[in-house]
């Protein structure tokens, strides 16, 4: 990038790859300053090596009032029906939004996400010794 468009501004070239509020709240904490030309392989790399290490921790949550559904995940093709097992890797189990199933908003979704780790839980409980 730098030598395609050296004279952009870095959080510009960001911004298309994360979300320019992102970006923006980066700016500060990473000395995202000055064009892209401007900045050394060394900086650029220690720029990379910081932005694959950052973590995010979710500071709350609006709460069931504006909960939604996500879309994608792992295909029910690879899991077993009954136990949510993979059919590749056996003792792995999925369950809720992580399973590419999407139902109609109004509490499907959740009714999902509860049943499936039911039906998850008992199929592994199935396979614990007794006592």
């Amino acid at each position: 990038r730098r030598r395609a468009a050296g004279r952009k501004d870095l959080t510009s070239i960001l911004a298309e790859k994360l979300p320019s509020r992102l970006v923006e709240d980066l700016k500060p904490a990473l000395s995202l300053t000055g064009n892209i030309a401007d900045w050394s392989d060394q900086r650029l790399e220690t720029l990379e090596t910081e932005l694959s290490a950052w973590r995010v921790k979710p500071s709350g949550s609006e709460g069931y009032r504006t909960a939604e559904v996500t879309l994608g995940g792992v295909d029910t093709d690879g899991l077993n029906a009954r136990t949510l097992e993979s059919k590749h890797s056996a003792g792995l189990y999925f369950i809720g939004e992580v399973v590419d199933v999407t139902g109609w908003l109004g509490g499907f979704n959740f009714q999902w996400a509860w049943s499936s780790g039911w039906a998850a839980g008992c199929a592994i409980a199935e396979t614990l010794p007794a006592g």
